[in-house]
């Protein structure tokens, strides 16, 4: 898309989409801008085992029946 274009566009918009657009703007010059260094990205895993190093410990009687639900088993 030209600049041209993209003006044209952004003269249409209301006031409070036009600081959504700056908002949006100063985002996207960050994302590029700022080294891998200075903000290096997580990798995010999904799956089986992707909570293996998170600390969890579950109560001793975790696998008891609940008395709630005794009248129905």
């Amino acid at each position: 898309m030209s600049y041209p274009m993209l003006e044209e566009k952004l003269k249409t918009l209301p006031q409070a989409a036009l600081e959504e657009v700056a908002s949006y703007v100063d985002y996207i010059f960050y994302k590029f801008t700022v080294s891998e260094k200075q903000c290096p990205i997580e990798t995010k895993k999904s799956g089986f085992g992707c909570l293996k190093n998170i600390p969890c410990k579950m109560s001793p009687d975790f696998d008891e029946p609940l008395e709630e639900f005794a009248e129905y088993m």
